[in-house]
């Protein structure tokens, strides 16, 4: 009966123990960086490191998106990851092909060949988004290529004491 409650547990909330500030300001460190002032985005590859709070994104290459405020400074609107994107916050590492972080909507999505450890419990799949506001997950399988996949996973097991 316990198992049950520790899959949604995890399921719902994989980053539920961890306070998350989204409003925190999002560090970038890059090898490279080619600015597209006129559409309002900047490409950073070679190595991409971004931080923001206690979240680290790291990838081969990074587009952020971004909107001029009144007095034209940019406000960073999205993130796109792409090739060997790794995701960690706090107990919680992530893996995938590609990844989306839409800042204002406070989501972060995960795609292509997931794969998702937290403490010694996994999860693969093909797709997980992050709520950041709410702190919930969804993680989902299905794809345009695999449209009847399913989410796999291993949790541990509390050991009983004698």
């Amino acid at each position: 009966m316990r198992l049950p409650f520790v899959i949604m547990m995890l399921l719902a909330s994989p980053v539920a123990a961890q306070r998350f500030d989204s409003n925190a300001p999002i560090d970038v460190d890059a090898g490279r960086i080619d600015i597209a002032d006129d559409s309002n985005e900047a490409i950073f590859s070679g190595a991409v490191v971004i931080r923001q709070g206690s979240m680290i994104l790291n990838a081969d290459r990074v587009r952020i998106s971004y909107a001029k405020d009144s007095a034209g400074n940019p406000q960073v609107q999205r993130l796109d990851a792409l090739g060997n994107v790794r995701l960690r916050q706090d107990t919680m590492r992530a893996t995938s092909n590609s990844g989306v972080y839409d800042v204002n909507g406070k989501l972060v999505t995960l795609i292509g060949n997931v794969k998702l450890d937290r403490g010694t419990d996994h999860l693969e799949g093909a797709r997980v988004v992050w709520n950041l506001a709410s702190r919930t997950t969804s993680f989902d399988a299905r794809s345009a290529s695999n449209p009847g996949g399913r989410v796999t996973g291993r949790f541990t097991v509390p050991q009983k004491k004698n």
